[in-house]
């Protein structure tokens, strides 16, 4: 979770999102109970006012899914990145670090990964 976090470098947002990430059922005592694992993360930094703007709804930003987006679904979503903004993909990124760590404690499974550029 930390590694997804934005503020991180020149190219990402300067928002100061925690990514706190909340169990609220699933788990007892650092062990699962065979039920969903139901996880929260808080959005503390919303700025919808960043969003709306004539720049923004005229041109895709870059590094964003926003073309991709429109040119899927045909509409842009007035809120910034819609199904593939971080605010939505953390969920993921959430049940692949659990996924992640059952893989590696129970058959030492190792799942590495980077960009280079």
């Amino acid at each position: 979770m930390t590694r997804r976090r934005p503020g991180q470098s020149a190219i990402t947002t300067p928002r100061d999102e925690k990514d706190k990430v909340e169990i609220q059922s699933g788990t007892e005592r650092g062990l699962t109970l065979g039920t969903p694992i139901g996880l929260r993360v808080r959005n503390e930094d919303q700025r919808p006012h960043d969003y709306g703007n004539s720049t923004m709804d005229r041109y895709p930003r870059p590094s964003h899914a926003d073309y991709t987006y429109q040119m899927k679904y045909g509409l842009k979503a007035s809120s910034g990145g819609g199904r593939s903004s971080a605010r939505e993909t953390i969920g993921r990124v959430s049940a692949g670090a659990i996924a992640e760590k059952y893989l590696s404690l129970a058959h030492g499974v190792e799942i590495v990964a980077f960009v280079d550029s």
